[in-house]
């Protein structure tokens, strides 16, 4: 019993112990369990922090290095904090405060901003403005700002955000950049624009992609970007289609004419084509320069004939000199000598025998008053030492009264003892050889002339060209650069003037270039000068615009019927009032016409109707001795006046085609001019 008792006991015992034993050990796990778990949970949280620092590190350093500035707007608050940078004053700033930093023209561009922000569906928005850097002294030293700004909600996206966060960043450099890379752009294609040649962008495949105002020009475009040359590649006018690798292509000159019916276009040009090429080699672009040579090509034939003339002129003066070799060689030619004991001279014209004898005393007659005339009167001393003489002669070997030219070659003959026995020598007649020597010093200062008249014209072409396209150029560089609508004005106004006048140079090259060709046309029509001459007035008057100088319009007609040609009528007068504008600086230039009666030779001496027009001025004047020469080509009697000499001599060109007159009248120097030209017609006018 007691021993049943005893191990019923240690059983009970052990039992207790084992579940003591369970209970500490599972104790002790769920102690382990939880420090394990609450380790990993702060090592977690550590590594968070730590990630999150590394984060806020890294932003910061790259809001750093992106000079940028970080704000709060607390929205409830309406005040602003520096989260990064110290673009704020220390402690921040109220938004009313901060508006004085923004540019007073870019305060309402940040109102909407922050009205987007606060207001809008997206999280984030964008704008630029201009900002105060200098802080509290606000000298105005304005830099453009990038804004981007984030929202923050405090209790979800249900509610209104509690903050702004704007990064800021300086893009003062960008902008200045991009506004100089305007300025820049805008200048290169103003000059792009304003070249005097042609100038066209392709791409690769030939497609059109821009032109300047003188290619529109020269190619006739309808529009900027004309249907009919944008569907058209290059290709479809160069003759590139054998050309297998387009990337192998090189530079291409052409010059030929170009005719384009669908544009009117027929006449000749000079087009280059340059391809551009990447860094790798490709073809990128083609630049084509285009320029109109029709002009230049008309002169250049020109100067080919003037060139032909000349050496047709020269072959002539060649051909002369032949002709003279072989007159002295072998035509009229006598030999002769001369005893000084019987003072006989004996001609010979062949070895056959004598032609002719006479005395000195009557050689001498023949002679006209020379220093050979006087050597035969005093014959020892003139004749004892070699001469040649060219003398002056009544012939008497020909059977004529006119005087002719010889060269006489005299070589003296002594005897022994040194005395003068005589002299023997050659008389060649040589008038013809003088004739032909006149007509060859004339040829030649022909010749020369006209190789002067070239060149001074070429000199005066390319200086009075040269001048108004220097202007135009400048101008036109300047032009882009001005800010105010008056001195634009002004600038354009010069420009139009300096065109004026290269056109004006050009037609008077024409003109000129038609005289030389067949002479001026003259196409007669029945008009109403009375009211041609009211228009050609109101026309020539925007080219009197000088201070000073009154534009005075002298019509004493209501109607004037009459037959002319009125184009021509227009050349005159407008080169009559131009060239009265260069040499008068105050006082008035009057312009008038009237029916006049004249004698002409091909009226038989009766009296002939016909128009006077007249251009007077209160100018420089012309000297008596200068004004014979004023109608002629190239004249000016002031260089320092721009112009080419040749209004003056085209309207006299066009008054001796018409069968007319032309004159000037003058006093002399500063007492003014009338220059006048008078055309034969028959007319019916009507007086006011």
């Amino acid at each position: 019993m007691n021993i049943l008792s005893v191990n019923i006991s240690a059983i009970v015992l052990t039992g207790s112990t084992i579940m003591s034993a369970i209970m500490l050990a599972v104790t002790i796990g769920v102690f382990a369990a939880a420090w394990a778990v609450n380790r990993f949970s702060l090592l977690r949280i550590r590594k968070s922090i730590s990630q999150s620092r590394e984060l806020s590190d890294i932003m910061q350093h790259t809001i750093g290095i992106s000079h940028s500035a970080v704000l709060r707007l607390d929205i409830k608050k309406r005040y602003a904090y520096n989260m990064h940078g110290n673009l704020l004053p220390e402690g921040g700033l109220s938004y009313e405060e901060g508006f004085k930093y923004i540019h007073p023209d870019d305060q309402d561009i940040y109102r909407n901003f922050l009205k987007k922000l606060f207001e809008g569906n997206s999280d984030t928005e964008e704008c630029i403005f201009r900002w105060d850097i200098s802080g509290e002294e606000h000298s105005g030293q304005w830099h453009y700002m990038h804004d981007q700004g984030v929202k923050e909600f405090a209790d979800g996206r249900g509610h209104a955000p509690t903050n702004l966060f704007c990064r800021l960043t300086d893009i003062q450099e960008r902008m200045q950049e991009e506004q100089r890379e305007r300025e820049m752009s805008d200048r290169y294609r103003q000059m792009f624009e304003q070249d005097i040649v042609g100038l066209a962008f392709y791409d690769s495949n030939g497609r059109l992609l821009a032109t300047n105002k003188k290619l529109r020009d020269i190619l006739h475009f309808q529009s900027e970007d004309d249907p009919f040359y944008t569907n058209r590649t290059l290709f479809h006018y160069l003759a590139l289609y054998h050309q297998q690798d387009m990337q192998m292509l090189d530079d291409i000159y052409v010059c030929s004419k170009s005719v384009i019916p669908e544009r009117g276009v027929n006449c000749y040009i000079e087009l280059r084509v340059h391809p551009i090429s990447d860094d790798n080699g490709r073809l990128t672009y083609l630049n084509c320069s285009v320029r109109e040579v029709t002009e230049e090509r008309e002169l250049y034939l020109q100067n080919r004939r003037k060139e032909k003339e000349m050496r047709q002129a020269n072959e002539e003066v060649q051909q002369y000199e032949m002709e003279l070799q072989y007159l002295m060689e072998n035509c009229d030619m006598r030999f002769f000598r001369i005893s000084n004991k019987d003072r006989i001279c004996t001609f010979y014209k062949s070895q056959s025998g004598s032609e002719k004898k006479m005395t000195i005393e009557q050689l001498v007659e023949h002679f006209v008053d020379s220093p050979f005339r006087q050597g035969l009167m005093d014959y020892e001393h003139y004749f004892s030492v070699p001469r040649r003489d060219l003398t002056h002669m009544y012939p008497f070997f020909h059977d004529t009264d006119e005087l002719q030219w010889n060269f006489i070659d005299s070589v003296p003959y002594f005897d022994e003892e040194g005395k003068l026995l005589g002299s023997y020598g050659v008389v060649r007649n040589v008038t013809k050889l003088i004739e032909k020597q006149e007509q060859l010093r004339q040829e030649t200062e022909r010749a020369n002339n006209a190789g002067q008249a070239k060149s001074v014209f070429m000199a005066n072409m390319t200086h009075e060209i040269r001048t108004p396209l220097n202007s135009i150029v400048g101008f036109s560089d300047v032009l882009p650069m001005l800010t105010t609508s008056e001195d634009k004005k002004e600038i354009i106004q010069v420009i139009m003037n300096n065109c004026d006048i290269l056109l004006r140079l050009i037609n008077d090259m024409l003109a000129i270039s038609s005289l030389d060709e067949g002479g001026i046309q003259i196409v007669a029509k029945q008009v109403d000068f009375a009211r041609a001459f009211d228009d050609i007035f109101e026309t020539l008057r925007e080219r009197v615009q000088q201070n000073g100088i009154e534009f005075i319009k002298d019509n004493p007609y209501r109607s004037c019927v009459t037959t002319i040609d009125d184009g021509r009528m227009q050349q005159i007068m407008t080169n009559f009032v131009i060239n009265a504008t260069k040499y008068t600086h105050q006082g008035h230039i009057r312009l008038g016409y009237r029916i006049e009666s004249r004698e002409t030779a091909a009226g038989n001496g009766k009296p002939c109707q016909g128009l006077y027009i007249y251009c007077e001025d209160t100018g420089d004047g012309i000297p008596k001795e200068s004004q014979s020469r004023i109608f002629e080509r190239f004249v000016k009697l002031n260089d320092y006046i721009q112009g080419t000499g040749l209004g003056l001599s085209i309207c006299k060109a066009i008054v001796d085609a018409c069968h007319g007159s032309i004159g000037v009248q003058s006093e002399g120097q500063g007492q003014g001019s009338t220059f006048w030209a008078w055309i034969p017609c028959e007319a019916t006018y009507d007086n006011k």
